[in-house]
């Protein structure tokens, strides 16, 4: 097994014994509100560090993005610049071939030429065979002349007739020798300017491979560049990809926590209930009303207690319109930030923790017969777990910890763990 092997094989284990553990962890059962909060505020800090490393990885992954799409962007023109030079050099090639079939048919028309040529000297070689022979009759018949063969003839007719043969074969000799010999030199001509064009036609041909073998060179280095670029662009894309799937683990560890979380939080609502049941009637000693403020029919008060206080978002339904609001929130004109949060009732704190994707500091205090009130997105909390409060203390300070647009107070209240409407027990001060 290869030295990376084994790390990749020890990397697996480490994952597998890591997702386990959060299993086994998730398994357990929790028996109070305070255990499950500590898993809650663990498991927060889980996702802020998963949060940050998203972000991270994002930006890397964006970043790598860009730089893949600036080296596609140098491809394409590279890429633009080789079909270029193929465009051309085909051209060229193309050029050559007609070149190269020209010559060809100048060598042809320059055999054909000389082949005439060599024909017309035969005739010629022939013609003076023929004078030749007729000298060589001449002087085998000795002393004759002209005048001789004239002066034998029979009559003045005959005379006549063998002067003009003398005459007509002397002149057809000279004239079949001189038109051969003409023919010959338009032959030559004909030649030597074919072959000078076939020299024009090589030396264009010569230039045209000098540029297509000048293009060839510049497209294998375009080509060379452009495999390069491929090659970087490809581990840019490798590596754009690994962190895309490390951010999606990442999305993915954060939605178990955020999970885990969620199931946590149900098992708080689940303690709540168990923390009292009962008429959820405002009644006993925790609804004594000593705390001097005003008290509703149902025997609770505000939890803040200023003038101008008012309602920011009501229960069910947030002022953009969006459903899902747990609770009512609250309020002060000239600000909320600071100001002092106040138990509606008296009771028991049975939660006061931070939770940053959501409620940020909160309080939830059991009141009895089945009522619990939960005070949310604090900016400090003023007490604690398990200590008892009267109706009117001072429990936390306003503020927009958690998941808040602005400074509030968020209330909720719940009957034997089910959430209810609080304006229908709180009124305003």
């Amino acid at each position: 097994m290869t030295k990376n092997s084994l790390k990749k094989l020890l990397s697996l284990l480490l994952v597998f014994t890591f997702l386990f553990s959060l299993a086994t962890q998730g398994a357990r059962a929790y028996n109070s509100a305070e255990e499950l909060q500590k898993k809650i505020e663990e498991n927060q800090k889980r996702i802020e560090q998963l949060h940050d490393q998203q972000a991270a990885q994002s930006e890397i992954v964006d970043a790598l993005k860009e730089q893949d799409n600036a080296y596609q962007s140098q491809l394409d023109a590279l890429n633009d610049e080789v079909d270029g030079y193929t465009a051309q050099i085909d051209a060229k090639t193309a050029e050559i071939e007609k070149l190269e079939k020209d010559i060809a048919d100048l060598e042809k028309e320059v055999k054909r030429i000389n082949n005439d040529i060599d024909d017309k000297n035969k005739e010629v070689d022939k013609t003076y065979d023929l004078l030749g022979e007729r000298l060589r009759a001449m002087y085998m018949a000795g002393n004759t002349s002209e005048v001789e063969v004239l002066l034998t003839a029979d009559d003045f007719s005959d005379f006549l007739t063998r002067s003009e043969l003398l005459r007509r074969v002397s002149q057809h000799d000279t004239e079949l020798v001189a038109g051969l010999k003409q023919k010959i030199e338009e032959l030559n001509k004909m030649a030597e300017e074919l072959e000078e064009k076939k020299v024009k036609i090589q030396d264009e041909k010569k230039k045209v491979d000098d540029e297509k073998y000048e293009l060839v060179i510049a497209r294998a280095k375009i080509q060379e560049k452009l495999d390069e670029v491929q090659k970087t662009a490809d581990a840019i894309e490798s590596q754009r990809k690994a962190n895309a799937r490390k951010l999606q683990d990442l999305v993915n560890m954060e939605e178990y926590y955020e999970k885990q979380n969620e199931e946590y939080a149900n098992t708080i609502d689940a303690l709540a209930r168990q923390a009292s049941q009962g008429s959820g009637d405002a009644s006993g000693e925790n609804f004594n009303n000593d705390s001097g403020f005003p008290v509703s029919s149902n025997g609770f008060i505000c939890p803040l207690q200023y003038p101008g206080t008012y309602v920011s978002a009501g229960y069910g339904t947030y002022p953009s319109g969006r459903t899902g609001h747990t609770g009512t929130d609250y309020c002060v004109s000239g600000g909320t930030m600071g100001k002092n949060v106040r138990a509606i009732a008296g009771g028991t704190v049975i939660l006061a923790k931070y939770q940053s994707n959501s409620y940020g500091n909160h309080i939830m205090i059991d009141h009895g017969n089945g009522i619990t009130s939960l005070y949310a997105h604090a900016s400090s909390l003023l007490v604690s777990q398990g200590q008892h409060v009267n109706q009117g203390d001072i429990i936390m300070l306003a503020g927009s910890t958690g998941n808040s647009t602005g400074a509030h107070v968020h209330l909720e209240i719940r009957i034997n763990g089910n959430r209810v409407n609080p304006a229908n027990y709180v009124n305003l001060p």
